[in-house]
């Protein structure tokens, strides 16, 4: 009978303290989301709530949500290592692979690893919905897209259902980030016209919205890998500018490619060409370009040095 009571009072323990940290991480969780919207947030505050987030997990390793605040404390690091989720930064690495937009870092890329264990280890526990359900799948969305092992159209049928009502709003924009670029490397057209009508909605919460320019940008690309390339080369050639921007590069180099793609490889070296003498001769990018272009066709020829034998 005592043997018995004192296997129920430290049960009784066990879970007072258990709930103790689960109250503890979600102030904590609360507070960091309120910094967040006043741009106060500082890197004590993140170590702070990652050291919560541990604890709750030691006392508790049967609580998903204990895991999901680990992957969400994690997650606070990637803007203190340059990984920013905006219009610019979407626009800017649309042409490129999600690897490069993150940084081949070892920071980067063991942070991002820690924030897919933690999250896929907060579903598997809860075996089902928690309260920070839809928060723990976003996040295995941003995860998944960095790992590349499922392709892009699979991934915005497995997350494009994220109901965004229920995310955190340091979530928003992230979601339409991640959606864009993956409906983008998808090739679908139609996906991104719903998104882009999306952002002009009332009662949008995403923070990323697109000029004109932009979202021409945005079809331009999303024709291109549909290997739609007349369409895509109309879309691409109206957001150029006279000024030597990413966007413009980009346009200049995915046109050049279809180019080479159709067996007009010369028409797209001297496109590249006539690019880079415009951007002041400084873009090594280009010369790589043409390069790799030269060795697969040896028939095509450039007036740039670019490294190879006659």
């Amino acid at each position: 009978m005592l043997g018995s009571l004192g296997y129920f009072y430290r049960k009784e323990i066990f879970f007072l303290f258990a709930r103790d940290q689960s109250v503890r991480a979600e102030k904590a969780k609360e507070k960091l989301i309120e910094l967040w919207k006043s741009d106060k947030l500082k890197e004590s505050d993140i170590e702070d709530f990652q050291t919560v987030a541990v604890n709750f997990s030691e006392k508790d390793p049967t609580d998903p949500q204990a895991f999901h605040l680990i992957a969400r404390s994690l997650y606070w690091n990637l803007p203190r290592i340059g990984i920013f989720f905006d219009s610019s930064s979407l626009v800017l690495n649309l042409g490129s692979d999600f690897s490069e937009f993150i940084g081949k870092t070892q920071l980067a890329e063991s942070t991002l690893d820690s924030i897919f264990w933690n999250a896929r280890t907060a579903e598997a526990v809860a075996g089902s919905s928690f309260s920070d359900w839809e928060n723990n799948r976003l996040l295995l969305f941003l995860t998944e897209t960095y790992r590349h092992v499922k392709r892009p159209g699979a991934l915005t049928k497995d997350y494009g259902s994220i109901d965004t009502s229920k995310l955190s709003p340091e979530f928003q924009s992230v979601f339409i980030w991640l959606l864009t670029y993956n409906t983008m490397q998808a090739g679908d057209a139609q996906g991104l016209e719903k998104i882009l009508d999306a952002t002009k909605k009332p009662g949008y919460a995403g923070r990323i919205q697109f000029s004109p320019r932009e979202e021409n940008f945005l079809k331009g690309m999303s024709k291109f890998y549909k290997k739609d390339y007349v369409n895509s080369l109309s879309l691409l050639r109206s957001t150029k500018t006279a000024n030597p921007d990413k966007i413009t590069e980009t346009a200049v180099i995915t046109e050049a490619n279809i180019f080479h793609m159709q067996n007009l490889t010369q028409k797209g070296i001297d496109l590249l060409e006539e690019y880079y003498s415009f951007s002041g001769k400084k873009n090594e990018e280009i010369l790589n370009i043409i390069r790799v272009m030269l060795k697969e066709r040896p028939t095509a020829k450039t007036k740039l040095d670019v490294g190879l034998s006659k």
